[in-house]
This record gives structure tokens, C-alpha cells and sequence, in this order.
């Protein structure tokens, strides 16, 4: 089976589709990776081949006016409001580029087609060009429409104890200037005729609904009851250390030099001041009492105060090194706060834009964390209490074992590669 996997964002975007392509391909498959240019050498770690997008909107977060504006995400003026306005176009302008990246990836053609929710409405029209199924695949409840979970337009509302009965246009966010280019790529790149609902992406061309994999626990997410049977939730995609890693022996003779320390890392978030955040971060640490590893991944801290009681590592994968730290202190993204749960220790979430507020928030209502408080918010003697809090409160050492336990019985990729291989197989009988 030839899969291509589309997805798009930042390594915690990433990392759960690359986990699937090294799936498909050690159950005997072969599995292209498509994501941002920026990437390559991390699928080269895992031997998966690798199609380059556009990588624009990744790189920009490095500009100190767009760290900012997420930096403050959740508040809005009439400059927040223009800036952001104005970074639309920008994408808007250079989206053609990325739809031809998209295309020039599967001009090999494939048998089946995995995707993200961040080309949910282009995949479908691959799909339908090749001839070929496509599987929706997403780290959020809400794509699916159902009487728990809201429209996905409402993120921050995720969680909400509200029944959604708004009957909510699961596609009506796109710009109408995003609609004429896909409909002129439709038209002239790819050739097809006009379809109506072309843009739905829950179901192909055909009428048939789109398949969904969830790539999150049952545990932390509870499936909606009126969900569809093509709707599979059967675990986090999570990724091994890459082949041949082996851990930098100053990591190893720190973690044996003590009692195990805390984590903290804030992966590729990047704050307006990663040397300021640094500060904050280790003078909260050390007046906690604790040790810790830093790792520093795209800058969202950099530290300048080293210490025997502090450590920092550029990059290690979180699957090796959260099994042997008391706690981790990160930004509330999925993949960090996924491995931690896998790894069964106490959470404490600094966020640094609503979304990762949101899962905080969620984390803590699980009984695995103090509640989440935002990176631009934080104090030494804040992060101090929230670490004291973590690691020596018995009901949040209950909580986080449990879901080690439950989360260390799951199987998500084995479970994802056995429903692309059914949804394969089906696609061939019916040929």
C-alpha cells in the first residue's frame, strides 16, 4: 500500500504524522511524508520519504511581530486586529504556491491518502483527481459533527459542558478569495469538473462519508455517542527515538547524579524574549527545590545561567526522557502533554497562546495538573508553587499513574494502520 501523509504546522503538528508514516512503513508499507521544507531531515531520522511544502507560515513565527501577536493571542485591539489582517493576506498571496507543493507530491499517485485538518479541503480534491480514498486524520474532537463537541471554529469551547445544537456549518469559515483559487487549482491544475459540496471535506466525491482517525485517547477525549462508525479513536500516534539514537551522555550522568529532576521545555513555541522566559524558568525551579533538564527546541527559552542543578539539551525525544523525570512543566501542546500522560507523571501548562490554555485547562479538570497559567503571566514564585503543587500532590500522582496505565495499554498506530489498511483494501474491491 502507497500512503501519503499531508499535514502542516509545527513539529508538535508534525511529529504524530511522521510517528504514522514509520508505522505504515515497518508494517510493510510505503509512506511518503508531506509537510513543511523544514522537516526533511527530521523524516530522514525515521528513513520515511519525504515531499516538501512551502514552509512560509512556519518560518514567520520567528518574527518578533508575529511571536507577539501570539504571545497575546487572546486579546484583541484594533492593531492586534490589523496585524492579523494583514498576515492573512500575506498567506492568502502565497497559498497558490502551496496548492502546487500540494499536487506535485502525489504526482506518483498513491493508493490511499492520510491528512491533517490543515488541508482537509485541498486532499479532497487530490483524492478525487487519483481516484484514490483519503482518511481525515486530527488531533481535535470537533471536525466531526456531533452534540458534545462543537464546531471547530470554537476551539476554546472544546470542553464545554454546553450541548451544541447549533447545526453549525462545519465549512463556512473559508474566505471567499480561498474558494476561487481552489476552484481555479480544481479546474486547471487538477482538471475535474464543478461538483457541488466540493469542498465538504466529510465526504468524497463519491457521497461516501470521509473516514476519520482521532489521534487522541478515549481516555482523554470521550467519543461522542451519536459519532459515526467511520469515526476511530483508538489512541495518540506516538513517536519512537528515531533509529540508532542513543541519549548524550552528559543527560545520562545528570539524570544518574540525583533524584530524578523536573522537565521543562516549550518545544517551537517561541516567546518574545526566550532569554527573559529562561530567567523566570530557572528562578522558579530552583525555588521549587528541584533539578531539571531544559530543553531549549526552537527557542521559546534560552539559557544563559548554567548550574550543576540544571541541565539543557537542545532536542531529545520526549518518549525516552519523560519515564524518567518527576514531573514536566511545557506549553500545552498535544504531543507534549500526550507523552507525558503515556509516561504517567504530574503536568504543570505555560501557555503561551489560548489553544494551549485550552488543553491546560482540560489537563487540569483530568486531575493531572494545577491549573494552566499564561507565559506572559508567569512568576518564579508562581512556577515554584505550581511544581511544588505537581509533585507532591497524592491525588495528582493518582491521576497521572492511571492514565500512564491506560495510555501505556493503547495502541494508536497499530490500530490507525489496521484501519488504512481495511479502508485500502475496501477502495480496491470496489474499483
Amino acid at each position: 500500500m502507497k500512503a501519503l501523509v499531508y499535514c502542516h504546522g509545527s513539529r508538535g503538528d508534525v511529529q504524530p504524522y511522521l510517528a504514522l508514516a514509520h508505522a505504515l512503513n515497518q508494517a510493510g508499507h510505503s509512506a511518503t511524508l508531506v509537510a513543511p521544507r523544514l522537516f526533511a531531515p527530521f523524516a530522514a531520522a525515521y528513513d520515511v520519504d519525504f515531499a516538501g511544502l512551502d514552509d512560509w507560515s512556519i518560518t514567520l513565527w520567528r518574527r518578533p511581530e508575529v511571536r507577539r501577536l501570539r504571545w497575546t493571542s487572546d486579546r484583541r485591539t484594533p492593531e492586534t486586529e490589523r496585524r492579523r489582517a494583514a498576515l492573512k493576506q500575506e498567506a492568502m498571496d502565497r497559498y497558490p504556491i502551496i496548492l502546487k507543493d500540494m499536487w506535485e507530491a502525489a504526482a506518483d499517485g498513491a493508493d490511499i491518502i492520510v491528512h491533517s485538518q490543515a488541508s482537509r479541503e485541498q486532499i479532497a480534491q487530490i483524492a478525487e483527481k487519483l481516484g484514490v480514498p483519503n482518511v481525515f486524520a486530527v488531533l481535535y474532537p470537533n471536525f466531526v459533527v456531533s452534540r458534545r463537541y462543537p464546531a471547530f471554529g470554537r476551539l476554546s469551547d472544546v470542553f464545554s459542558d454546553q450541548v451544541d445544537e447549533s447545526g453549525a456549518d462545519p465549512y463556512s469559515y473559508i474566505p471567499p478569495q480561498l474558494i476561487t483559487t481552489i476552484e481555479q487549482w480544481r479546474s486547471q491544475t487538477l482538471g475535474l469538473p464543478p461538483r457541488e459540496g466540493f469542498l465538504d471535506f466529510r465526504r468524497r466525491a463519491d457521497g461516501s462519508p470521509t473516514p476519520v482517525l482521532h489521534i487522541f485517547s478515549p481516555h482523554v477525549i470521550p467519543p461522542a455517542d451519536d459519532w459515526p462508525d467511520t469515526v476511530h479513536t483508538a489512541g495518540f500516534w506516538h513517536l519512537p527515538p528515531a533509529p540508532g539514537w542513543r541519549p548524550p551522555d552528559d543527560l545520562v550522568r545528570f539524570l544518574e547524579a540525583g533524584e530524578k529532576p523536573v522537565f521543562v521545555g516549550f518545544g517551537s513555541t517561541l516567546s518574545p524574549d526566550p532569554q527573559a522566559t529562561a530567567r523566570v524558568v530557572l528562578e522558579g525551579v530552583r525555588a521549587s527545590g528541584q533539578r531539571a533538564v531544559v530543553v531549549e527546541g526552537w527557542g521559546g527559552i534560552q539559557v544563559t545561567d548554567y548550574g550543576d542543578d540544571i541541565l539543557t539539551v537542545e532536542d531529545v525525544p520526549y518518549a525516552w526522557l519523560l519515564p524518567r523525570v518527576r514531573a514536566v512543566v511545557h506549553a500545552g501542546g498535544p504531543g507534549s502533554y500526550n507523552d507525558a500522560l503515556r509516561a504517567g507523571i504530574p503536568q504543570v501548562i505555560c501557555a503561551f497562546e489560548t489553544n494551549q490554555r485550552m488543553w491546560g485547562e482540560h489537563l487540569h479538570r483530568l486531575g493531572v495538573a494545577p491549573p494552566p497559567v499564561m507565559q506572559r503571566e508567569l512568576t518564579p514564585e508562581g512556577l515554584a508553587a505550581d511544581i511544588r503543587h505537581a509533585v507532591t500532590d497524592p491525588g495528582i500522582a493518582a491521576a497521572a499513574a492511571r492514565f500512564g496505565t491506560l495510555l501505556g495499554a493503547e495502541d494508536g498506530l497499530g490500530a490507525a494502520v489496521r484501519v488504512l489498511e481495511k479502508v485500502h483494501a475496501e477502495g480496491v474491491r470496489g474499483r
